[in-house]
């Protein structure tokens, strides 16, 4: 071995430098209280200086419990999820959990490849907002289903823990405000077509339109990864085909803001040219310009009800599977031209 590469910092390694027995060394890095307290504090010097850092993994191992919760969720950089995750991370960190967090980009594959990679590092639960709606995805989880919790729709097929969030009434509150305001022709930009969320949410806007004895141009329909470029982008494809609509339905306030920016590209205002309705309600909607009508996702009540399902789970307290089911709310602002009838 060179010079340049140093052998790693042991026990044994520290207690041959202190003149220490092996055991005396392990149980002071330990915390054990059979060991004087100045010992303790002289050997977790001495480590500290050394540059001794404990493997985790093979302690956790050996305790068959590795305080680690995952999160595998579908877009991190989203507000909302990341809101959530954030404040799971603080909950179960009181109680000394580390939380490992993939984003699988609304790809299977990658998504598959999350899976794989949590499994390695023996998760005690599995929280996971699924790409698609085939519950053949997360057949890797299926020897801890008991301990993993998928949010938004319930898959058939698979038995496990869910918060299930209501994006078909999501849908059909998006569709009806529009609809009630006079805008009966509108995009709609969603998620990919193969989501969960948006398969229910597509079912909520028909349902609207039904009930106002209208038809639902699928045709209108765009279907991507939320993000303000694809609104932006979908807005301006319409616009340049000389599409005829006064109204933006969205499944994400980020798809909503790529409204607004095409407006400014076009020239056009928003809610006196374009009228634009969002999902989830991020914390900056209230102060776009003009501020954004909205669908509310309930954030803190999902983290709270997956912290619930992990404290029962993890405490032993429960071997039931949980459902809890949450509904969304319309957030009124001033993005949406009340059309009166002549």
């Amino acid at each position: 071995m060179s010079k340049s590469q140093k052998s790693p910092v042991t026990i044994k390694t520290i207690a041959s430098e202190m003149g220490l027995s092996f055991s005396t060394v392990a149980k002071a890095l330990n915390e054990d209280p059979l060991i004087k307290e100045e010992t303790r504090a002289r050997v977790q010097e001495k480590a500290a200086e050394m540059g001794y850092f404990p493997n985790v993994m093979a302690r956790s191992l050996r305790n068959n419990s590795t305080k680690n919760i995952a999160l595998i969720f579908n877009d991190i950089e989203n507000p909302s999820l990341a809101h959530i995750f954030g404040r799971i991370t603080k909950e179960m960190g009181g109680h000394g959990y580390s939380t490992l967090i993939c984003d699988s980009q609304y790809d299977t594959a990658v998504e598959a490849h999350n899976i794989s990679t949590v499994l390695s590092r023996k998760p005690e639960a599995v929280i996971i907002s699924p790409v698609t709606s085939d519950p053949a995805r997360l057949r890797l989880l299926k020897n801890m289903a008991d301990r993993v919790i998928v949010l938004g729709d319930t898959l058939d097929g698979f038995q496990s823990n869910y918060v299930h969030v209501d994006y078909v009434l999501g849908g059909y509150i998006s569709a009806k405000e529009m609809i009630e305001n006079g805008h009966t022709s509108n995009m709609v930009i969603t998620e990919p077509e193969y989501c969960p969320t948006c398969r229910q949410f597509i079912q909520g806007v028909e349902k609207a339109y039904r009930e106002y004895g209208l038809s639902l141009d699928r045709e209108m329909i765009y279907y991507c990864p939320p993000s303000i470029e694809n609104g932006r982008q979908y807005v301006m494809e319409q616009y340049g085909k000389g599409g005829s609509f006064t109204g933006v339905i969205t499944l994400c306030d980020a798809l909503a803001y790529g409204v607004y920016k095409a407006a400014a590209m076009l020239g056009l205002t928003i809610p006196s040219d374009i009228s634009v309705i969002g999902f989830d309600d991020y914390a900056l909607s209230s102060f776009a310009m003009p501020p954004l009508t909205t669908v509310c996702l309930p954030t803190e009540r999902i983290a709270e009800r997956c912290a619930e399902i992990l404290n029962t789970k993890l405490k032993g307290d429960s071997e039931s599977t949980q459902i809890f089911s949450i509904e969304p709310h319309l957030v009124q602002r001033k993005s949406i031209l009340k059309q009166y009838k002549e």
